[in-house]
């Protein structure tokens, strides 16, 4: 049995405000606009939608609390509330959604409160959502380089787009289009039960509140047609790998003119055989002699954007030794500076040597000291108490 309160996390005593309050936090948390295919978040969004249907309404909150949910059966929209599914279509809990947030315009004729939570005008209203063109996805391949540094790339989409012939209208003319006979334009019709009326969406129509007389002889009253479209995708310099990027409107035109999804890009990028990446930071293995670990050198080493850095490694550089180069990492795919470049060095130790190679490293073994190698010194200094005991 569902807990309306519980799903909204309030008090039983809450009162309206509270209950609007809670409501709005949790309906902008799972809204679909920031969830995009995401069928769990759509099921939290209906279910908090439908919680506050029945405790917004005074009339059905005092049913629910004196016979719960099965008390609400055959209200008017109350209908679901018995342990159902919840609200059979996200045009309900839209509607429940617009309805707690004012609806439609500022009084100043500024931006809609939809507009500044999702930065978008008109998106939420029903006809255009329940119409509203699918969104694509695809993965797009990239080089390490063309990662790091930003490009653009095109391809090419199978998508429905708008209708050339009625511009997405579906009839061939405006004059083609009639009001629903049988809803007068609502999209739903009232049906008696005893004492109740109950609203479903028309059949005539399909919840159009709309019909087309005379369609588009080019794609037959859907309003778009099936298309191979060229697509440009600018890669922003820095994108790593399992990024998403959203093109908007870019998905399947919407049926009759209505808005078109979206297209989601999500990136691939392959590996590096030097670099190895790690966030905004890259780290380089630089291998180097040993006489150069001994005496200390300068090297030119390549950078992941292209060109070359120096740097220099002081007289007994150890095998290990990691070196940050600052700023010559990978630039933040939000322009917010560079990472760092690491520069790990590892001391190769010299094979195939020749006689005289060999006389000289005796010569050298022969004037070592216990100086010239203090972590060995102080490695047998740590173990000696084994031998001793």
């Amino acid at each position: 049995m569902k807990d309306f309160y519980n799903i909204l996390e309030i008090s039983r005593d809450a009162s309206p405000e509270e209950i609007k309050k809670a409501y709005r936090k949790k309906a902008l948390a799972y809204h679909p606009d920031r969830n995009p295919n995401n069928s769990d978040a759509e099921a939290k969004f209906k279910e908090v939608s439908e919680a506050y249907e029945i405790l917004s309404d005074e009339n059905k909150r005092k049913i629910y609390d004196q016979y719960g949910a099965e008390g609400l059966k055959g209200f008017p929209g109350g209908g679901a509330a018995g342990g159902g599914p919840g609200f059979s279509s996200m045009e309900e809990a839209l509607r429940t959604f617009m309805g707690a947030f004012g609806g439609g315009m500022g009084s100043g004729g500024g931006e809609s409160i939809f507009e500044s939570f999702f930065g978008g005008g008109g998106g939420f209203e029903t006809e255009a959502r329940e119409k509203r063109g699918t969104s694509k996805k695809l993965s797009l391949s990239l080089t390490f380089e063309e990662a790091a540094r930003g490009c653009e790339k095109e391809v090419f989409l199978n998508t429905y787009g708008s209708c050339e012939a009625c511009k997405g209208l579906g009839a061939k003319s405006h004059k083609g289009i009639q009001t629903c006979p049988t809803c007068q334009g609502r999209g739903q019709i009232l049906q008696s039960r005893g004492f109740f009326s109950m609203s479903s969406t028309c059949p005539a129509c399909h919840g159009e509140g709309k019909k087309i007389i005379d369609s588009c002889s080019e794609c037959r009253g859907s309003g778009r047609i099936k298309s191979k479209r060229k697509v440009k995708i600018k890669i922003p310099a820095g994108v790593d790998n399992g990024m998403r990027l959203k093109m908007t409107g870019y998905g399947d035109a919407g049926a009759q003119g209505s808005p078109a999804g979206d297209l989601y890009v999500y990136i691939e990028v392959a590996t590096h055989p030097a670099f190895v990446r790690d966030g905004d930071d890259v780290s380089l293995e630089l291998p180097i002699t040993f006489t150069e670990a001994a005496l200390g050198c300068k090297k030119e080493i390549p950078t992941p954007l292209g060109g070359v850095c120096k740097i220099t490694l002081p007289e007994g550089t150890q095998s290990g030794k990691v070196f940050r180069v600052k700023n010559k990492g990978l630039p933040n795919v939000h322009g917010q500076g560079h990472g760092d470049m690491l520069v790990h060095i590892r001391v190769e130790t010299p094979v195939k040597l020749s006689e005289k190679q060999k006389e000289l490293l005796h010569a050298l073994e022969k004037l070592d000291t216990s100086q010239n190698h203090p972590e060995c010194k102080s490695f047998f200094e740590k173990i000696k108490s084994f031998f001793s005991n």
